[in-house]
């Protein structure tokens, strides 16, 4: 096995002599990554077809048309000067209005709907949507998103090159604090969403992009405290089986147009100026046409946070000659003209680079009349429409997961309720998460739940107990109880237990926020923060009947609430409609069906050290042999599922076929309801340690009672999963046994069980 840590460190540290700074640059990027990674310069089959775009991909712009916005281009960079060349390789740029080009804005965000004032649509947060398991939500979901895009771009201007909406970096570690703009830890799932979501986003056109969607972070971010100056150490196998794969799918899968590095380093080399990552596997040997963009400010801390190079001059040239075309800050448009003059980029290099962002914007018709372009007939009426405010609703219902409902503790007959205590930090407030748009529609669980009983309209409440009567004589009772971060306050914590002792029913909202974990800080622990596991003991003493809702942004070890309440409802940010479909959820009006798309964890004592980014040492459903406080793909449901009749045909498997797996799943239960059907396989036996099991198919099903339906999914030979990286070989191998089929209601719960025999 070769090193995790590269020559990088020493060969900057080196005296280069004679040695003319440009190749001294090129040396060390390349040197460094190719004794970190390996393989670098071997082609896969797709970057080796002549236009991987187009009928190859069965869907948006064809390869004749991209072919053509890159050669309007390379046409119109050649009328520029080098200075009005270098200042489109920024976040704002300047219009040359000799040449018709207008000033353009690099990047608008769309995580989870677009980031702007209302109106717009603000959907589940990103892991919450991948808690619902559903391509086709997530396809309908982005289309709405892009159509606002285009909506706010007709109506306010600014740009179609949007910083998201996959985040496609791995949830290997809950103490993340952007874990919850991913899309879960299972690379198959995140890479199948994030596919999705880019073609809704990119649109189906052969001639146009509906915007341009951006993957990232690339690659191997996963702290916020240091990831101005962390290192990311990575072993081979986990780099290439985990941390890459779903990036990859998004480049082959989803022909995503821009891919944007991270801060950190990797294996000694920051990303933004990794040759062999940027060029050597994006573009050689996955095929990737768009451009590569670094962070915000990722190139000044190739010097501020690294001290890779003593100069943002020599940053530039090295991040340009890595690979990055764009920079997503200034340091480019300060820098790249002296970088010229000092001969440590080429002009040739700026125009290529130039040239990438260029194909994009004509993709996006904007160098064309409008009459030309189909999306700008997308009205601003769209902007947080009936239609899309109804899909919000949907979103959030789907995204829900029943964690514990025991002796069918829920759903609670909204008939027989007299009165309800609604208590929490989380109650009284629609947090959305981050990078979010200011929607005009935000309903908190509070005011969900006050709508569900006849009420109307009511504020965020204080910590002291707030009355409210609904018109059929409902009484309602709001005790925040504590803050979300604060100490224990008994004044309010007795405020909040005589509300629940006076209550019929006791809804109790807790959970995390930004000022917890976010951008830029990750989180120490994963229990509830602040004084919220006492309110939580103190209001179940005062009435048992209680039922938990984790509105929050990440997992929670809430053990002793596992042990002890009778009803647990994870509703992760949720979006403007998250207290619609939470009451819906509880009050019976909608069955649950949301499974978890990460493990959740008893206690940080269960995790690998927060910096060791090897997959294989205990981390996800793929390698962890402790007993997790709920697993991977967890759900529960208010009605129950059979499982039956598995069959698999195709078997032995041979290089360029698939085997079908397919099972008849049926309502065993009393009422409608979703089942998320998950396929695992446990691979053959091999020379290195493989998962416990992987995933390599699910689909969500509605049935209606005694209903069955029956479910297929196909294996094909390539499938990543039955592969492992061979470090000696340098590549993927998929060596010859039997392969174990797992076909479950989660990753933990496996109802059928089959196999067959894997060929070379």
């Amino acid at each position: 096995m070769l090193a995790p840590v590269s020559t990088g460190r020493n060969l900057k540290k080196a005296d280069v002599g004679g040695i003319h700074r440009r190749e001294f640059n090129k040396i060390m990027a390349i040197a460094s990554a190719v004794i970190a990674f390996g393989g670098g310069q071997q082609r896969s089959s797709a970057a080796t077809q002549k236009d991987p775009l187009g009928k190859e991909a069965g869907y948006g712009v064809s390869a004749a048309a991209f072919n053509r916005a890159r050669r309007r281009s390379e046409s119109l960079i050649a009328k520029m000067t080098i200075p009005e060349r270098i200042a489109q390789l920024g976040v704002n740029t300047p219009a040359i209005k000799r040449l018709g080009v207008k000033p353009y804005h690099f990047f608008q965000q769309a995580l989870h709907g677009l980031c702007k004032k209302g109106p717009v649509t603000s959907f589940p947060c990103a892991l919450a949507l991948a808690n619902t398991w559903n391509t086709d939500l997530f396809d309908r979901i982005y289309t709405a998103v892009s159509d606002e895009s285009r909506a706010w771009y007709k109506k306010h201007g600014g740009g179609l090159i949007m910083r998201s909406p996959p985040v496609v970096n791995m949830a290997r570690d809950p103490r993340w604090g952007r874990m919850e703009e991913t899309l879960g830890e299972d690379p198959y799932l995140t890479g199948t969403l994030a596919v999705h979501a880019i073609k809704a986003m990119q649109g189906n056109n052969k001639n146009y992009l509906k915007t341009a969607a951006t993957a990232k972070h690339f690659l191997c971010y996963n702290t916020e405290d240091d990831r101005m100056t962390a290192d990311a150490s990575v072993d081979p196998r986990s780099f290439w089986e985990y941390h890459t794969r779903a990036f990859r799918a998004c480049v082959e899968e989803g022909q995503v147009f821009s891919i944007m590095t991270t801060y950190n380093e990797l294996n000694g080399l920051p990303t933004t100026a990794n040759r062999a990552t940027l060029t050597g596997i994006l573009r050689d040997r996955w095929g990737f046409r768009g451009f590569v963009t670094s962070d915000y400010h990722a190139v000044t801390e190739i010097v501020k946070g690294h001290h890779f190079v003593p100069n943002l001059t020599e940053a530039v040239a090295i991040s340009m000659e890595a690979g990055c075309d764009h920079g997503a800050g200034p340091e480019y448009q300060k820098y790249l003209l002296k970088a010229l003059h000092l001969e440590l980029v080429t002009e040739s290099d700026i125009n290529r680079a130039l040239s990438r962002v260029m194909t994009v914007r004509f993709l996006l018709g904007e160098f064309d009349s409008p009459k030309a372009v189909p999306y700008t007939k997308i009205s601003p009426d769209v902007l947080n429409s009936p239609a899309h405010q109804a899909l919000a609703v949907e979103a959030a219902r789907q995204s829900i997961v029943l964690l514990k409902n025991k002796n069918h503790f829920l759903p609670w007959d909204i008939k027989k309720i007299k009165s309800v205590a609604v208590i929490g930090p989380m109650a009284g407030v629609c947090h959305l998460g981050g990078y979010s748009g200011e929607s005009d529609v935000r309903i908190s669980p509070l005011q969900g739940i006050v709508e569900a009983l006849g009420g109307g309209a009511v504020g965020g409440g204080s910590t002291n107990s707030n009355w409210l009567s609904t018109p059929n004589g409902r009484i309602i009772t709001h005790a925040p109880g504590c803050s979300v971060e604060g100490r224990v306050n008994h004044a309010d914590i007795a405020a909040a237990v005589d509300a629940a002792s006076r209550a019929d029913h006791v809804i109790l909202v807790c959970g995390s926020d930004q000022a917890v974990d976010r951008e830029g800080h990750d989180r120490k622990d994963i229990t509830l923060p602040g004084a919220q596991h006492e309110l939580i003991k103190a209001i179940y003493k005062a009435n048992p009947r209680t039922v938990l809702v984790l509105s929050t942004n990440t997992s929670q070890a809430v053990v002793w609430e596992q042990e002890n309440l009778p009803a647990i409802v994870c509703a992760q940010f949720a979006g403007q409609a998250q207290g619609t479909a939470i009451a819906q959820v509880i009050f019976g009006h909608y069955n649950p069906g949301g499974k978890l798309a990460s493990t959740w964890y008893a206690s940080v004592k269960q995790l690998p050290p927060f910096h060791d980014y090897s997959i294989i040492d205990g981390r996800t459903y793929m390698y962890f042999k402790g007993k997790p406080l709920y697993p991977f793909g967890f759900g529960l449901s208010y009605t129950t599922f059979g499982y039956s009749d598995l069959k698999i045909k195709g078997s032995p498997l041979v290089a360029g076929a698939a085997v079908t797996v397919s099972a008849t799943i049926t309502n065993t239960g009393d009422v409608l309801g979703d089942e998320i059907v998950q396929c695992y396989i446990q691979a053959p036996q091999s020379p290195v340690v493989r998962p416990i099991k992987q995933l390599v198919g699910f689909t969500r099903i509605k049935l209606k009672t005694g209903e069955s339906k029956r479910v297929q999914f196909a294996i094909k030979h390539e499938d990543r999963a039955l592969h492992y990286w061979d470090e000696k070989q340098w590549k993927f191998v998929a060596p010859p046994g039997t392969v174990k089929v797992l076909i479950g209601t989660s990753s933990a719960d496996i109802r059928l069980r089959g196999q067959f025999d894997l060929l070379p």
